[in-house]
């Protein structure tokens, strides 16, 4: 059976001119609504406390130094959500969590591996049931949002699975969900995806039927007097419809570039 959790101990070693060496204790587990408590020793000879930093996600969190027992409530973490916590502290203590359990998670299932890249999102699992059910979700102004469901295999070998994300320019961010029949879930880890397109160019300049895009792109097309008269979203446009004259396209909002609709020969 698997165990969505993990304790494990860095030692970095001492350090020159007197200064205090330090240990990382780090824990991995699931976020199941329950804060986390830590047992924060006071050494009476060098008068400090044993924890001197804590992380959850890689992120430093703000904490009261000089108290014995420290609350991490896991905040902005998502229900059933990875955490990783790490716990800096002096090598000569070890800080002791009192309530372990509260990101223990006891499961068959888990993801093995997920990748991204600008065109493809993949992830392996294992220890799936018949009736799960895969959601793909993307930050959307500020919220996740569900992009495609993807039936589980429902083998316990687990299966491979992909996706075809869709793209901003600039800073993406998913995460899959699998839901057990039973309705409880699990996410895997954030995919942070970082999308920069080519510009567009279009060809030919002048014509009297039809404009080509060096690829797929959202365009608009004015007139001279500024009025727009085509959009839509394709990686070529017909533009035998529109009277003689000369014209500007945009690409995905930017790119602009000029080209004359003439009368067929």
């Amino acid at each position: 059976m698997s165990l969505f959790f993990a304790l494990y101990i860095f030692f970095l070693g001492s350090l020159d001119h007197g200064e205090i060496a330090v240990s990382d204790t780090h824990l991995v587990g699931v976020y199941k609504g329950r804060p986390l408590f830590i047992k924060n020793a006071y050494d009476p000879v060098s008068r400090t406390f044993c924890v001197e930093g804590i992380e959850v996600n890689n992120r430093p969190i703000r904490f009261p130094a000089r108290v014995s027992a420290i609350k991490v409530d896991f905040a902005g973490i998502d229900l059933y959500a990875p955490v990783t916590l790490k716990i800096i502290h002096s090598d000569s203590c070890e800080p002791i969590v009192i309530n372990p359990d509260a990101i223990f998670y006891h499961s068959l299932f888990s993801f093995k591996k997920v990748t991204a890249t600008d065109t493809l999102i993949t992830w392996e699992t294992v220890g799936e049931k018949k009736g799960g059910v895969y959601v793909v979700e993307k930050i959307e102004t500020g919220l996740w949002q569900a992009q495609q469901e993807v039936v589980a295999e429902g083998h316990y070998a687990g299966g491979n699975y992909k996706h075809i994300p869709s793209l901003e320019q600039g800073s993406n961010k998913f995460r899959i969900k699998y839901v057990f029949p039973n309705g409880e879930y699990l996410y895997s880890q954030e995919i942070d995806m970082h999308f920069y397109p080519d510009p567009v160019t279009f060809e030919p300049k002048k014509t009297g039927k039809e404009i080509h895009f060096s690829r797929s792109a959202f365009y608009e097309i004015y007139d001279a007097g500024s009025t727009k008269v085509l959009d839509g979203t394709s990686d070529f446009v017909d533009v035998s419809v529109l009277p003689d004259g000369d014209y500007v396209i945009y690409f995905d909002g930017d790119d602009p570039g000029m080209f004359v609709k003439e009368s067929p020969r």
